[in-house]
């Protein structure tokens, strides 16, 4: 039996739980976790899925591409737009906490089709209604240009893009030399098909990446400083173009430059936004 982490055996527990209600769509499984996440705080107690606004609300890629996992080996089975465990599923369940059990059965019970907890989560988390595709929305405001920092470190790919929309970032450019990450969500074609959906441009620019054997042997801040020192003498002077394509993109519209570190201080992505406000720009990190 595959060895399932405690989302995955989460996840199994709720479908479990709407198929006895007859309501296991994968909307209300959606929304379902959703709620648990935002309202039972089971992030607490498990590392949970994380939600960005989509088309019909929150989504989580990652709870899809768990379905498509545990349906391959043989846990659950869709009929007819509903899921539904199989005995395998079934004796994957037993294993969940009371606490955890009960904030399940806590939310289940609130709503008994799609259309309430739609109607519920529309209405209490407008935030995550800005994509959605079946309710009207106002004319869009003016979002104002800029440039902004982003390391994805510690992030799930939902968590990441909800960062992003929040921020309202429209063009995502990517600093790394390889885009390429052991968290394959951040792979660069991975990653540019899920930007793409939610409306956002990538690009790539490997020209401002530091080779990664460069990096190996860094311990310390000092270290660090060093080759960020070298970096901004050599990678940003021979490729200065390259930043004014930046700054003269982050005057029209709300461009994110990407790369792995979470701190902005390890990172070279902090040398190019250093950089770009030595020349009088304005970088924001996120």
């Amino acid at each position: 039996m595959r060895n399932l982490n405690h989302k995955q055996r989460a996840l199994l527990k709720v479908i479990e739980k709407l198929e006895e209600k007859g309501t296991s769509s994968k909307f209300m499984l959606v929304k379902t976790l959703f709620l648990l996440a935002n309202e039972e705080n089971v992030g607490r107690l498990i590392k949970f899925y994380n939600f960005f606004p989509y088309k019909f609300g929150p989504f989580s890629n990652v709870c899809y591409t768990d379905l498509s996992i545990l349906e391959r080996e043989g846990y659950l089975m869709e009929n007819e737009k509903h899921l539904a465990l199989t005995l395998k599923g079934r004796g994957a369940v037993n294993s969940i906490s009371s606490p955890l059990a009960l904030k399940i059965k806590r939310v289940i019970n609130k709503f008994n089709s799609d259309h309430e907890i739609k109607e519920y989560v529309y209405k209490n988390y407008k935030e995550y209604t800005i994509k959605s595709e079946i309710i009207p929305h106002a004319e869009k405001r003016e979002i104002f240009s800029g440039i902004y920092t982003i390391g994805y470190e510690g992030k799930d790919i939902d968590a990441f893009l909800n960062i992003l929309i929040k921020n309202e970032i429209n063009l995502l450019i990517d600093v790394r030399k390889n885009a390429f990450s052991m968290n394959f969500s951040f792979t660069k074609n991975k990653l540019m098909n899920y930007l793409e959906k939610t409306g956002i441009k990538y690009i790539h620019t490997p020209e401002l990446g530091i080779n990664g054997e460069l990096r190996e042997g860094l311990s310390t801040i000092n270290d660090y400083q060093n080759l960020f020192k070298k970096y901004e003498a050599t990678t940003l002077i021979d490729n200065y173009e390259h930043i004014i394509r930046i700054a003269g993109l982050g005057k029209e519209k709300r461009v994110a430059l990407m790369c792995f570190e979470a701190n902005k201080n390890m990172c070279h992505r902090g040398v190019i936004a250093n950089y770009i406000e030595k020349n009088n720009g304005v970088v924001t990190h996120i």
